[in-house]
C-alpha cells in the first residue's frame, strides 16, 4: 500500500508563509484591495509557484501532505490527482469544507455551495434549471444584451480619459440586479451593499463572534430585499426560478446571494483585466471588437478572452475539498475527513503549458484549455459552478457593449505580448485609457 509522502517541517512552514497566509490576507470570501496591492507588490504568487514546482520535483510529481494553520492537508500536485478529485462524486469529494462553511455562512447559509445530501440534490436541480449550465446561449441571452447595453451606455463618459472603475461598477451593479431580480430591483443597491458587507464578515472565518448580531441584521436586510423581488422578477433569473423544480428544502431565495456574488466578482475582478489584456494585444483587440460590432452570435471569442483572464488570474486561486468517505488512492486509502487543496493558480501557470504566461484566448476555442485538468477556473466535474456559462454570457455582453463604444489604450501595467504576464495582478489599481470609438 502506498500513502502520499509528508512534506518536511520546513516545507510545511514555507507552504503556510508563501501560500496559505497570503490567501487568507487577500480575502477568502471577498478581496481586500489593500492586501491585493501589497501581495502583488511582494510577489508572493511567484514564490508560491516556485515552491510548488520544487515540491513536485522533490516528490516525483506526487501529491504531498503539508501542515498548515488548517491542519494536515493533501496538496494535489499531480494532474491525475486533480482530475480524480474534481471528476469524483461531489458527495465524497465535498465542497463543504469547514473553511467554506465559516466563510460563506454569513452571506449564503442556504446556498448550493454549502449544501449536502438530499438538499444538495434538490438545489442542484433548481440551480441547473435556472442557470442552464452547458446551454450557450442562455434562454435570457437577448435580455442580457439589452440590459447590459442599456446600463453601460455612455458609462465611461463622452470625453477621452482614464477609465473610471467606480462608474463602470455602478453600471454593472444595476445590470446585475435587473438580470437577477428584475427591472424593479435596478436601484435596490441595499441588497448588494448588505451582501458585500456579509462577505467582508465572512473573510474572518467566524473569528469575530461578537459581530453575529450585525450579521443577522445585514442578512435580514439582504433577504428582505431579495424576497421582495422574487415574485415580480420577469425577464430575470428570479422569473425563471418561479417555474424551476423546487422541493420543500430548496429555498429558492437562498440561492440568489450566490448568483449575485458570482456576477459581482466577475464584474469587479475579471472584466478589467480582460479589457487590459485586449488593449495590450492589438491582434486580439481587433478580433474582439469585430465580434462586438457583429449582431447576434454567441460571443465565443469574447467569452474566450474572459476565460483566459480567469486562467491567468483566477478569482478562486485555491479549490479545497474534504473527503466524506474512504477513497482508494494509488494503492492505498485516504480516510474520511482528509482535506485536499488544489492550487489552481499554480497549475494554470505550470511551465508544462506552452502558453502558461501568455494571453492565448484561442486555446479556449481549439479545445486545448478545456481538455487540460491544470486549467479549471470554474472547477470541473460535478462541482463545476452551474452559473459559469450564464456569468460568462453576461460579462461577454459587457465587453461587447464597452468595445462598441470606446477605444481602449493600456496605461499601467502594460499587459503586452513582448513579456511574460505577471502572476499576480491587482484589478483595483489597474489603469486604462478610453476614448469614444470613431465608427
Amino acid at each position: 500500500m502506498s500513502q502520499p509522502p509528508h512534506a518536511s517541517l520546513m516545507e510545511s512552514l514555507a507552504f503556510s508563509v508563501l501560500y496559505y497566509l497570503p490567501e487568507f490576507a487577500r480575502g477568502p470570501v471577498i478581496r481586500r484591495p489593500g492586501m491585493m496591492r501589497l501581495i502583488a507588490r511582494l510577489g508572493t504568487q511567484d514564490a508560491a509557484q516556485r515552491f510548488c514546482m520544487r515540491l513536485r520535483v522533490r516528490y516525483g510529481g506526487r501529491s504531498v501532505y503539508v501542515r498548515s494553520p488548517r491542519g494536515k492537508l493533501l496538496l494535489l500536485l499531480s494532474q491525475g490527482d486533480v482530475e480524480r478529485a474534481l471528476s469524483g462524486s461531489d458527495e465524497v469529494f465535498s465542497l463543504r469544507t469547514e473553511e467554506k462553511v465559516r466563510g460563506y455562512s454569513p452571506s449564503q447559509p442556504d446556498s448550493l455551495l454549502l449544501s449536502r445530501g438530499e438538499a444538495r440534490l434538490d438545489r442542484h436541480r433548481f440551480n441547473d434549471a435556472v442557470l442552464q449550465p452547458g446551454t450557450v446561449p442562455h434562454s435570457l441571452a437577448p435580455r442580457i444584451e439589452q440590459v447590459v447595453s442599456e446600463e453601460l451606455d455612455g458609462v465611461l463618459g463622452r470625453e477621452p480619459g482614464a477609465v473610471h472603475w467606480g462608474r463602470l461598477r455602478d453600471g454593472q451593479y444595476r445590470a446585475i440586479l435587473r438580470l437577477t431580480l428584475g427591472d424593479a430591483a435596478r436601484d435596490d443597491v441595499r441588497i448588494l451593499d448588505a451582501l458585500n458587507a456579509l462577505r467582508r464578515e465572512g473573510n474572518w472565518l467566524g473569528l469575530r463572534p461578537w459581530r453575529n448580531g450585525r450579521v443577522r441584521r445585514l442578512r435580514r436586510v439582504m433577504m428582505t430585499g431579495i424576497e421582495r423581488h422574487m415574485t415580480a422578477g420577469e425577464g430575470s433569473l428570479a422569473g425563471l426560478a418561479a417555474s424551476a423544480p423546487a422541493a420543500s428544502g430548496t429555498c429558492p431565495a437562498g440561492q440568489v446571494p450566490h448568483w449575485l456574488m458570482a456576477l459581482e466578482v466577475l464584474g469587479t475582478t475579471v472584466l478589467g483585466p480582460a479589457l487590459a489584456l485586449l488593449a495590450g494585444h492589438p491582434e486580439h483587440y481587433e478580433r474582439a471588437r469585430a465580434e462586438a460590432l457583429a449582431p447576434g452570435g454567441d460571443r465565443a471569442f469574447l467569452r474566450a478572452c474572459l476565460y483566459e483572464a480567469l486562467r491567468l488570474w483566477p478569482i478562486v486561486p485555491t479549490m479545497p475539498r474534504v473527503l466524506t468517505a474512504p477513497v482508494a488512492w494509488h494503492g492505498g486509502s485516504l480516510p474520511p475527513g482528509t482535506g485536499l487543496v488544489i492550487p489552481i493558480a499554480v497549475h494554470a501557470r505550470n511551465p508544462q503549458i506552452d502558453y502558461a504566461d501568455a494571453f492565448t484566448p484561442e486555446a479556449w476555442l481549439d479545445g486545448r484549455a478545456a481538455a487540460d485538468w491544470w486549467i479549471v477556473p470554474f472547477s470541473a466535474g460535478p462541482g463545476r459552478c452551474p452559473g459559469s456559462d450564464f456569468g460568462s454570457t453576461v460579462m461577454a455582453a459587457a465587453l461587447a457593449a464597452l468595445l462598441r463604444q470606446y477605444d481602449f489604450r493600456p496605461a499601467a501595467p502594460r499587459l503586452s505580448p513582448g513579456r511574460p504576464l505577471p502572476r499576480a495582478l491587482d484589478p483595483f489599481t489597474l489603469r486604462l485609457y478610453a476614448a469614444p470609438a470613431m465608427c
